[in-house]
């Protein structure tokens, strides 16, 4: 299956799933998109997924990095709170609230999952950003772009995705 069809798949499985409130897509515009070399398969994508509680407003944006096995999560709420090394830029009412990795991909599956030893973040810097869908609780073309440091790793985490949705009828 070419690339384009792979990913014209991907996206319309992650919009099926989006009526869930729970989005899993590698979508276009991610830094995992993969490349290869050409000798030999290329290590699994990063898949981004999007969970979100009303009531008070929790939004979670996660990324499973399987070839570092490694999740990566971004909570953001509302109404803001002020968070010291977070510098995440948010639509207005929103503030990012914790940043957190965890040693196991699989921890993605479920924002409040177990892991064998989170880690919390240094900082974070960067923009959180979507339209406003349909109805109160649909977000649309939600977009990431944050790099995120631990202290107690040596390379920064990217978390760089376009297009995610939560909730259906998005444009």
């Amino acid at each position: 299956m070419h690339r384009a069809a792979s990913l014209s798949l991907a996206l319309l499985l992650g919009l099926l799933l989006a009526a869930c409130g729970n989005v899993v897509v590698t979508p276009p515009g991610s830094d995992d998109m993969g490349g290869g070399d050409g000798q030999g398969e290329t290590p699994p994508a990063a898949e981004y997924s999007v969970q979100y509680s009303p009531g008070p407003d929790h939004l979670v944006v996660l990324k499973a990095d399987h070839e570092l096995d490694r999740c990566v999560q971004l909570h953001a709420i509302t109404p803001p709170e002020v968070r010291p090394g977070l510098d995440i830029e948010t639509p207005e009412g929103w503030s990012a609230n914790y940043v957190k990795i965890t040693d196991r991909a699989a921890d993605c599956e479920d924002a409040g999952g177990t892991s064998r030893g989170a880690t919390l973040t240094a900082g974070a810097a960067g923009t959180l950003s979507w339209e406003p869908g349909p109805s109160t609780w649909v977000l649309c073309n939600l977009s990431v772009d944050v790099m995120v440091m631990s202290s107690e790793e040596p390379e920064a985490h990217h978390l760089l995705a376009t297009g995610l949705s939560i909730g259906g009828d998005c444009p």
